[in-house]
């Protein structure tokens, strides 16, 4: 009997750590390896990873890791995937082997302990054939892969759109069942992560008109200074297109964008020499170019923090000038709404023209429900296991779809929770009750792996996914009465300018909740009020914070 598990060591109902294994008859075939960034670094904090512990239990057993992307939460937690499991083979595209390379060597690893192999063509790994094939993404490279067996297809696919993106790829899922020689597929694993987005996800693949405005309106003798995470090499691309438009060169500030742009521009050159690139100069000559339009990238956790020392005079190179542009096409993760919020107010301080651009406004290269639809449509999976993000999101996506009564009839849509196994049998999907009882975080800090209480880790996962609602006040039980001011603190949930809104919305809610209601206990008090300003604030927001009630008895 053909036995195949797949379950994920991170990435359900979160926010990166994303790792998925995939067990074929006792062989393990590892899908990525990424990070997680907690939005408080203070305790010695830096990041998180998956609990490699059953893959360093399972050494043996390992085939490979199949690396889809370079998103730092998709390869990240590589160099400690090594460290635990030495002697591995990384499979990914040509391209993302030499960024996979490069942040190797800069941990103490010896090259012995691993190889990074270009995987272009269906292989035999192991007990079964892996075939690549390639997908429109952040930058070019993307990958998915196809786990092959004899009873069926196994297909991964992680942030990825339909259509054409040029050189960061293209794809139409109509045309995928002729890469599987129309085989059947027994289970689609696919990203959702972004799955409440109403549109096909190519739909927003353009450069919102503020930021075209910017170009024009900006003089010729001014920089155009435009903030983005390193990762996001597709809309940067055509900040390049304009920079060449209005006849302006480029300074890319940011290692890791500039290594990335660098490998880009020589595929460029062989697949389409026609395309012009502006003028590229090196960061150190940014005081020489008045006109230069200035690349400042950094990681998620790292952006806001970099422009906040440059607008406070700061830093070496750049020093932003009254009549200067700034662009900020960086929508802050949750929980970094209020570190954005105090960054851009510091550059108004130096220059009154600043353009941010919304998330809503911004081309994600991730699915959205109605990508997964189409591609179940076309692949009409047995499974569809969709994953890489909050379990709300993942439920989304298979609502969805479950919309189509025909389509549901003959595709099983299910929720794996990290550590839940889905386990099949010659083909099959028998059952999902399985547990791998090795999932949880791993703390890596400035020196490696460290240690923290779990305390501390509940509260940073908290606070990674929708933030805090602290509301506390005081209360007289002879007069059943709040006495005292009602204090509202909120971590990681909104941005500044809209808490006025949501402090009349708490106080509101309370107010009925007290006049309407009759409590037995304050248990029962707490617990009604906490739902439902949970609710509204779900409701307003798309965010579904944490909401800590407290009463000081007077």
């Amino acid at each position: 009997m053909e036995k195949v598990n797949i379950f994920a060591l991170g990435g359900q109902d979160e926010n990166g750590k994303n790792c998925y294994v995939l067990d074929y008859d006792d062989s393990l075939y590892i899908v990525n390896a990424g990070v997680k960034i907690p939005i408080n670094m203070s305790n010695g904090v830096d990041t998180l990873i998956p609990d490699f512990s059953f893959l360093e239990k399972n050494k043996n057993k390992i085939q490979g890791v199949f690396i889809t992307d370079i998103k730092n939460e998709t390869f990240s937690a590589l160099p400690w995937l090594i460290m635990k499991v030495p002697n591995i083979t990384i499979y990914t595209s040509f391209l993302n082997k030499q960024i996979i390379n490069e942040r190797l060597s800069k941990y103490n690893i010896k090259s012995q302990s691993y190889k990074v192999q270009s995987i272009t063509k269906r292989e035999k790994i192991g007990n079964l054939y892996v075939q690549p094939f390639s997908l429109p993404g952040t930058a070019p490279g993307n990958l998915g892969f196809d786990f092959i067996t004899p009873n069926g297809d196994y297909v991964f696919m992680m942030n990825y759109s339909e259509g054409d993106l040029g050189i960061f790829g293209k794809a139409w899922f109509i045309h995928l069942p002729k890469l599987f020689n129309k085989r059947k597929i027994n289970a689609l694993i696919t990203d959702a992560g972004k799955s409440k987005q109403p549109t096909r996800s190519i739909d927003r693949y353009f450069i919102p008109k503020s930021i075209n405005k910017v170009f024009q309106q900006t003089n010729k003798n001014n920089k155009i200074i435009v903030g983005a995470y390193s990762e996001d090499m597709v809309n940067l691309h055509q900040i390049l297109e304009l920079a060449t438009k209005y006849n302006r060169p480029v300074i890319p500030y940011g290692k890791a964008y500039s290594d990335l742009l660098f490998l880009t521009k020589q595929i460029q050159e062989k697949l389409n020499p026609e395309f012009k690139y502006p003028v590229i100069q090196d960061h150190k000559s940014i005081s020489k170019y008045d006109n230069a339009v200035v690349l400042v990238t950094g990681s998620v956790e790292r952006l806001y923090q970099r422009f906040l020392r440059i607008s406070q005079n700061e830093d070496l190179h750049l020093k932003i000038s009254r009549n200067d542009s700034v662009i900020m096409m960086a929508p802050p993760v949750n929980g970094l709404e209020s570190l954005a919020a105090i960054t851009l107010d510091e550059i108004a301080k130096k220059t009154r023209n600043i353009t941010e651009i919304l998330e809503s406004e911004l081309f994600i290269c991730r699915p959205t429900r109605l990508d997964i639809y189409n591609l179940t449509k076309v692949l009409k999976p047995s499974v569809l296991i969709p994953v890489q993000g909050l379990y709300r999101y993942l439920v989304d996506a298979i609502s969805y779809i479950e919309q189509d009564k025909e389509l549901s009839k003959t595709v099983k849509s299910i929720i794996l929770q990290n550590g839940k196994i889905a386990h099949f049998a010659n083909g099959k999907l028998l059952s999902q009750n399985g547990k791998i009882k090795e999932v949880g975080d791993t703390i890596i800090d400035g020196f490696g792996v460290g240690d923290i209480s779990t305390e501390v880790l509940a509260e940073r996962e908290v606070l990674g996914r929708d933030g805090v609602v602290i509301i506390n006040s005081l209360y007289s039980p002879k007069t059943k009465q709040i006495v005292g001011q009602l204090h509202i603190n909120y971590i990681g949930v909104i941005d500044q300018n809209e808490q006025e809104q949501i402090n009349k919305l708490i106080k509101d809610s309370l107010i009925n909740i007290i006049d309407s209601n009759e409590f037995n206990t304050m248990r029962e008090m707490n617990e009604k009020v906490r739902k439902t300003i949970r609710k509204k604030i779900f409701k307003l927001t798309d965010k579904d914070p944490m909401v800590a009630f407290t009463l000081t008895m007077v």
